[in-house]
């Protein structure tokens, strides 16, 4: 069986554990983080070891490692720690839930997370280092770019291009046969109708609060 550490020991951290540890063919071993960050010496019930000295304790022909990290910096955060990761010498994990809804030929690439009833239809590709969240709907023929996060229960049509470290979050939604650049930010509940250049942003409109408090509605 092979052998994991995760690095990380946020919340994103502790779900990739809990995800590898439950259902993947890995074998989970324990934590790693910078050292400036690393103020204990176990999380969960398993070792915590500062990223500077994994390669003493968890040495790189025996261990995989996966980047448990979110979307700061469009991304870029999680991407430089891969490229540390990797200069280190390690192989990077990848998961992709039992319960995802895959195309044959789908192949996961390095430091990918692919959750529960995420649907990626065929001919889709994914590129490294990408987080989709639960729920997504990934249409065919899309591309999906490095470094890309996905939260919850988006809505990518067929035919879209994602450039790379850009972030869709929570019930998004993009037409099909349209280029989002590189470093986009697609806001929650954010609809997306055409071509969209590197670094836009598209930002999530807020429900206006009623000025009726809860206690006076009468068809509740």
């Amino acid at each position: 069986m092979k052998r994991l550490v995760i690095f990380g020991i946020g919340q994103i951290a502790e779900v990739a554990q809990y995800l590898f540890a439950e259902d993947s063919e890995f074998a989970f071993s324990g934590f790693t983080v910078d050292g400036d960050y690393c103020d204990r010496s176990e999380h969960l019930g398993f070792p915590v070891v500062p990223f500077e000295e994994v390669t003493d304790r968890f040495p790189p022909d025996d261990f995989s490692i996966f980047v448990a990290m979110g979307y700061g910096a469009v991304n870029k955060q999680r991407t430089a720690k891969v490229a540390e990761v990797r200069a280190k010498g390690y192989q990077l994990a990848s998961y992709t839930s039992s319960r995802a809804w895959l195309w044959k030929g789908f192949e996961a690439e390095p430091n990918t997370m692919i959750m529960e009833h995420n649907t990626i239809q065929p001919y889709v590709t994914i590129g490294e280092n990408t987080i989709l969240w639960s729920g997504n709907h990934v249409g065919h023929h899309t591309q999906i770019g490095k470094n890309v996060f996905i939260a919850s229960h988006a809505v990518i049509s067929g035919s879209v291009v994602v450039g790379e470290n850009s972030f869709i979050g929570v019930n998004a939604t993009l037409r099909d046969n349209i280029v989002l650049g590189r470093e986009c930010v697609v806001g929650a509940g954010a609809l997306v109708l055409a071509d969209a250049p590197d670094k836009t942003v598209f930002p999530g409109q807020a429900t206006e609060a009623s000025r009726v408090p809860s206690d006076r509605l009468r068809s509740i």
